[in-house]
């Protein structure tokens, strides 16, 4: 039946208008904030409803509160949410209600209208309505019917105390002084989970029972029907008397009604009576918006909470430190950095972290976040950049950046809760290097063209000298100089393997092994080469360096008519190219000295750089170098790389 003059808007999608209110009263109903202030305007107006089940209508709340701000608004949703509670409230929102109990919509526009024609039918609070509990006063009593309003207002109150606190201690106690104040329950306790240990412990309690807890500080989550609520993520209700896995004697007897309501995934909410049948599903819908708030209040303080640990250690260090918000601007800047941009740290807290950066490298840097956000297992990374100061002046960096925590939806969503990034200034080794470059090739080109001229003239003196001495020095100033030039042209190809910056491809090791033996100078030797399977490896062109000098190093220092075995076999994922001699094998002392085993001395030391560029070369496949004797009595050395699948192949 129609209730005369008692006219409600109600703002959402048609197929969420509740059908007992379209019965009770003359309901308006519109879809946008537009129509509804209209409305309010058109026509004198008892109470509008908000869903915000669908879609976020806080905004909606606020425009109707400024357009007729004695009118009641209720704001509703399917589920408990306590920020869009606490956030529909400060809009202007009279009441929030979550319509997933006995109370309904039309409870609540009666009990707000300014002259509400209450019914036996529709009034929970009228004596003609059957007590729940037998006879007995159940807190309920005093929440449903004329308080639900002030009751759920205070609740939203809650939440902005809630969303101050600064530790999970405060929200507890904010949480269990809610419980007693607001919602009328005697006896309350807070646990909050310890994900060390699985254990709920005990963060909150009702002062007059709080040292009662004193042998149940901890609990198992499945020690109990506290721990089964916040496994389940669902609340319990034990209603004549809680089992005896509960906890303590006096807590089964104290107790006939238990109530456990699940703060998320951070804690449960524990609330008792002495009296059987004391919670019913209103006292549960109640408890859940204040639990709702308290999993959303905790989460922020485990956020700040490591922040403010971020930046205690952030301020106490001597480097350059910055750290930035979600939206990319300083919220931390430490003094030497600071002072080596130019700027005052107060001068930078605030500003987007683009002002350091020159255009260029602040591209880059976004596209390596997006690129960490992408990768849930990697969080933080390198990254070579270069800062301008206040005055201009460019210089590079290096950036070691961490992602701040973010929980498994962000992370999901790939989230961007901001980073904190230590800065290293490399200008002093960006300008070794390139002073090394410099010496490196004046060295190189001088050293080879004078070499040319050396060896040239020792030929000549080897020709024209008769005295057999002389003729002897000079030859052995001819081989010398020509051993040296050799090592020049080592470097130069050891230079080109440190250089190149190739991706790697599949290179056929079979191919690259019977290449360098067609060109092998093998002084009068035997070698002999085995293949066998599939030998496609991940490599680049650089390769056939890594086997010359395999090869080379077993003919220079084997001796006269050397014998050489070299094979390549394909074994599960791996690829593996062996040169095997009869020679006197490599020193110990050289090998570890390669292989990194031991230090770099003038003791110890490798007399030829063959074997550096082979490991330097084969460390830039992802590949392994080993050293063995050989079944010929001399050395063996080994290089593995990972094999080339046939599709990797294909696709190349």
């Amino acid at each position: 039946m129609s209730r005369s003059g008692q006219r409600v808007v109600f703002v959402g999608a048609d197929a969420t208008l509740p059908r007992d209110l379209a019965v009770a009263f003359d309901v308006v109903a519109v879809r946008d904030r537009t129509a509804a202030v209209d409305s309010l305007e058109a026509t004198a107006v008892s109470c509008v409803v908000v869903d915000g089940t669908e879609a976020d209508r806080v905004d909606t709340v606020a425009a109707i509160h400024e357009a007729a701000p004695s009118v009641p608004i209720v704001y509703t949703t399917a589920r408990p949410d306590g920020t869009a509670a606490a956030a529909a409230t400060r809009a202007g929102a009279t009441e929030y209600l979550v319509r997933t109990t006995d109370v309904t919509l039309v409870d609540r526009v009666v009990a707000l209208s300014p002259d509400p024609l209450a019914t036996g039918s529709t009034d929970p609070t009228s004596p003609d309505r059957e007590h729940p509990a037998g006879g007995h006063i159940t807190p309920s009593d005093a929440i449903v019917g004329p308080r639900h309003a002030a009751v759920v207002t205070e609740l939203l109150e809650t939440t902005r105390a809630l969303f101050s606190c600064e530790s999970r201690v405060a929200v507890a106690d904010v949480v269990v002084d809610a419980a007693e104040r607001v919602l009328g329950f005697d006896v309350v306790t807070v646990r909050l989970f310890d994900a060390d240990t699985a254990e709920l412990v005990l963060t909150g309690a009702s002062d007059p029972i709080s040292e009662l807890f004193d042998e149940r500080k901890r609990v198992g989550t499945h020690e109990s029907v506290m721990g089964e609520a916040f496994r389940n993520s669902e609340p319990v209700v034990i209603d004549d008397g809680p089992p005896r896995s509960f906890g303590s004697q006096w807590a089964t007897e104290l107790f006939r009604s238990i109530m456990c309501v699940p703060m998320g995934s951070l804690g449960v909410l524990n609330v008792g009576s002495p009296i059987s049948g004391a919670f019913d599903d209103y006292h549960v819908e109640l408890a859940q918006l204040l639990t709702a708030s308290a999993a959303a209040a905790l989460e922020r303080s485990d956020r700040r909470e490591e922040l403010m640990r971020y930046e205690q250690v952030l301020e106490t260090l001597e480097g350059m430190v910055y750290a930035v918000d979600t939206d990319a601007r300083l919220t931390l800047v430490t003094e030497p950095l600071a002072e080596r941009l130019g700027y005052d740290r107060e001068q930078l807290i605030g500003e987007p972290v683009s002002l350091v950066f020159d255009d260029e490298s602040y591209e880059r840097a976004v596209e390596r976040v997006a690129e960490l956000l992408a990768e849930p297992q990697c969080d933080n990374a390198p990254f070579e950049a270069t800062y301008v100061t206040a005055d201009g002046e460019r210089f590079p960096v290096e950036i070691e950046w961490s992602l701040l925590p973010r929980d498994e939806a962000e992370i999901e969503s790939e989230t961007f809760r901001g980073t904190v990034s230590v800065v290293r200034d490399i200008t002093q080794r960006k300008e070794r290097e390139q002073y090394l470059q410099v010496l490196n090739r004046v060295l190189r080109h001088n050293l080879r063209n004078d070499l040319t001229v050396v060896i040239g003239y020792a030929e000549l003196l080897c020709e024209r000298l008769d005295h057999p001495e002389l003729a002897t020095a000079a030859d052995t100033l001819r081989e010398t100089a020509t051993e040296l030039a050799h090592t020049s042209e080592k470097t130069r190809a050891i230079q080109y393997a440190l250089d190149r910056d190739s991706d790697l491809q599949p290179i056929d090791v079979a191919d690259v092994l019977e290449v360098a033996t067609d060109e092998a100078d093998l002084d009068g030797g035997t070698l002999t080469v085995t293949t066998r399977g599939d030998c496609r490896a991940w490599a680049d062109p650089g390769l056939g360096l890594v086997v010359d000098n395999l090869l080379e190093n077993a003919v220079r220092h084997t001796g006269p008519e050397p014998t050489i075995d070299a094979a390549v076999v394909r074994e599960g994922d791996r690829v593996r190219l062996s040169v095997s001699d009869d020679g006197p094998g490599i020193p110990p002392a050289e090998i570890g000295v390669i292989t990194g085993e031991s230090d770099i001395t003038q003791l110890t030391h490798s007399s030829g750089l063959g074997l550096w560029l082979v490991r330097w070369m084969v460390d830039s496949y992802g590949g392994t170098v080993s050293f063995a004797q050989s079944t010929l009595g001399g050395s063996r050395v080994e290089i593995a790389l990972e094999a080339a699948s046939t599709d990797a192949t294909d696709s190349a």
